[in-house]
């Protein structure tokens, strides 16, 4: 009986792992080839979902800062030839003149190539930081399977998934003026890339691809500096690479920078911009003391986390005082203090083990710290393109969560398909799905506020309601962009209405404005109350830091119109001396002395103002109604047609034209076109 227990008790123990062995889950060998071609097709669909999400901005238009390195950038919009120039200034010159503290050419020669080849095409340029993100992406896989290599691709997938969804993205990838960004973060990758074949391989080729990408990096935007340290803590971290290397590596790279660095110094006047930073450029100079600068900093380092965590809702503008003043006695800057310290300290501590957590908050900071106002204070308050690298770090976080909680064997599952890819790690992609599908909604959404200025400060007012730019933006779009293209008259004064409470709002939040109060003195100029046009053009005048062109013209405009002709040359020539190229002065100037009847000198003032603005159709009428008053008909008849050609639609120039066969003794030729003139100003008038 014994034996016979025995015996059964055996055979059961045997059967026992039997059983578990049929209901078991056969692994899955992996076949080299295999995984090679998965990888290939994993990567195409990072880089495919990245194309596809961000397609619908190919038909946007230019948006906020996009005209200043394009549109409006004199040195840009000279194509190839412009080159050299961009090299030998700073980044801010084509549009200002001025030497400002940032050198980044290599976007700005793109755009110059760009407007060489295709000429003024916003769609052109939005299709190619689309390409660029969609390469990125395609690259961050491929750099992220490099680093997870003893592991299966599911770290590296749902890790880009993530970073292409993420909506955090939307004001860098559909804001053609920040491809500086891109191609920032583009060539770091790259740069990361060549020292992990390089330290893999012991080929100085790879190290030398790798300082040459790193250059360009820095080139691209000065932020590219936080990977001098960043690239060493990597190959520490995710090879084993001996120290000496190591520092090799960095040596290497802290060369570059010194060059780079070097050649800033002697390209750029000075490393700090004479332009007097104001609170409507960075909220913190508002900040009573270094105590309360320093807690609004850290408040807004918490900022950045909820926002990435919870990407709703986003906004081009933080500026002020949309975000406001933090002092130690706020909770708010107590917990972005010690929350933003406790993550630097576990980094430090855990560094030492290899911790990819600790290397992912890390590589968050390290990037965010050139931008954060903790150390140095920019010319932003908060900025959601400041995230566009630093979000790789969360999505590195969220990706370790999202394995730890589902219990995802990393290591030991291999796949050789996609279906195997997907079939064997349902629960995780349960959770990566449910998450990639709202940002991809979000950021689907937020992109279309991105179509042109129009869109994006209407949606945005709402949403900075505090802040005075945005306002300023909203009301500027309505006056330069809506109220012109309006043809009803009522409609027309509700816009101009609009306009003016806008930029209202404006200065009540910030007193010292002066483009809002030079855009309250259009806004009235227009509705013909040039008593408050003239008031809101000085004290523009007086908020400017420098004398300001623009508002000496207008100034000299609404004084002409009240007939105050000398008052107009005296403030017009002001205008000329700061800029003499200035086309609609030297066009108010010929006004103002037509005003006074010296026509002879009015006359070289119009053609100054046509050589410098061919298409500039009032000068044209101008220019011939000046010739009708010294009785020159013939030529009086040669402008009005030049200016009828460029704007049939303008009552006056039709009538003029009408005016002058009538004083030429031709009724007949003169009848059709009074009477246009009167159809046309009916209809305006609707």
């Amino acid at each position: 009986m014994a034996t016979t227990n025995k015996s059964n008790h055996t055979q059961t123990t045997k059967a026992k792992p039997a059983s578990k062995s049929v209901l078991r889950k056969p692994e899955i060998i992996a076949d080299p080839e295999s995984l090679r071609r998965l990888k290939i097709w994993l990567g195409l669909i990072i880089a495919a979902f990245a194309f596809v999400l961000y397609a619908q901005s190919i038909s946007f238009s230019y948006t906020l800062d996009d005209g200043t390195v394009i549109r409006e950038n004199k040195v840009t919009r000279k194509g190839i030839s412009a080159i050299p120039t961009i090299i030998k200034n700073g980044y801010w010159y084509g549009f200002n003149d001025s030497h400002d503290a940032a050198y980044r050419p290599t976007s700005l020669v793109m755009f110059a190539i760009e407007y060489q080849i295709f000429d003024d095409n916003p769609h052109v340029s939005h299709l190619i930081n689309i390409l660029l993100y969609a390469l990125s992406c395609w690259l961050l896989f491929q750099l992220l399977c490099k680093l997870f290599e003893n592991q299966n691709l599911l770290f590296p997938f749902i890790c880009g998934l993530l970073y292409v969804a993420h909506p955090i993205h939307t004001e860098v990838v559909d804001s053609i003026k920040s491809r500086d960004e891109i191609l920032c973060f583009l060539f770091a990758l790259l740069t990361i890339s060549s020292v992990l074949k390089y330290v893999s391989k012991n080929s100085i080729v790879y190290l030398v691809v790798a300082l040459v990408c790193f250059f360009l990096s820095l080139l691209s935007k000065e932020s590219g500096t936080s990977y001098l340290i960043i690239i060493p803590l990597l190959v520490y971290v995710f090879t084993k690479t001996d120290l000496k290397k190591i520092m090799l590596v960095f040596g290497t790279l802290l060369g570059v920078a010194a060059i780079y660095i070097f050649i800033r110094l002697q390209i750029l006047d000075s490393v700090t911009t004479s332009r007097t930073l104001l609170p409507i450029d960075n909220t913190l100079m508002d900040a009573k003391s270094w105590i309360s600068r320093e807690a609004t900093a850290f408040y807004i380092m918490l900022r950045y986390v909820l926002i990435l965590i919870m990407p709703h809702p986003l906004s081009y503008d933080y500026s002020f005082s949309q975000i406001k003043i933090q002092t130690l006695s706020d909770l708010p800057a107590l917990i972005g203090i010690a929350f933003n310290f406790a993550l630097g300290i576990y980094a430090i501590i855990n560094i030492r083990k290899k911790s990819v957590i600790a290397f992912a908050i890390l590589f968050y900071l390290l990037l965010l710290a050139p931008v954060s106002n903790v150390f140095v204070i920019i010319g932003s308050t908060m900025a959601e393109r400041f995230m566009y690298a630093p979000s790789l770090g969360f999505c590195i976080l969220v990706t370790l969560l999202l394995i730890k909680i589902t219990k995802t064997e990393a290591i030991k599952s291999r796949f050789n398909t996609i279906g195997q890819f997907f079939s064997v790690n349902t629960t995780i992609f349960v959770f990566v799905f449910i998450i990639v599908g709202l940002y991809s909604i979000k950021t689907y959404s937020r992109s279309k506020d991105w179509k042109d200025n129009i869109a994006l400060f209407g949606a945005d007012v709402e949403t900075a309601d505090n802040s005075a730019r945005s306002h300023y933006n909203w009301g500027s779009a309505i006056l330069l962009n809506k109220y012109p293209d309006e043809k009803n008259v009522e409609r027309k004064k509700v816009l101009l209405d609009q306009a003016i409470m806008e930029f209202t709002k404006a200065v009540n939040i910030f007193k010292i404005y002066p483009d809002a109060y030079l855009n309250l003195g259009l806004c009235y100029m227009d509705k013909e109350m040039n008593k408050e046009a003239i008031q809101y053009y000085e004290m523009a005048r007086q908020l400017y830091p420098k004398p300001n062109p623009k508002v000496y013209n207008n100034l000299g405009l609404v004084y002409g119109k009240t007939g105050q002709f000398k008052e107009a040359l005296a403030i017009l020539d002001s205008a000329l001396k700061i800029e003499n190229d200035f086309s609609e002065a030297h066009n108010n100037r010929g006004n103002a002395l037509a005003g006074l009847n010296r026509f002879e000198e009015a006359i070289p003032e119009f053609e100054k103002a046509i050589e410098q603005n061919k298409k500039y159709a009032e000068a044209y009428r101008n220019l011939g109604s000046t010739y009708g008053n010294i009785k020159q008909y013939e030529k009086a008849l040669g402008y009005f047609e030049k200016a009828f050609n460029l704007d049939s639609t303008d009552a006056q120039t039709v009538a003029f034209m009408g005016m002058t066969y009538n004083l030429m003794g031709d009724t007949v030729k003169a009848k059709p076109f009074l009477e246009k003139a009167n159809r046309i100003h009916e209809s305006q008038q609707k």
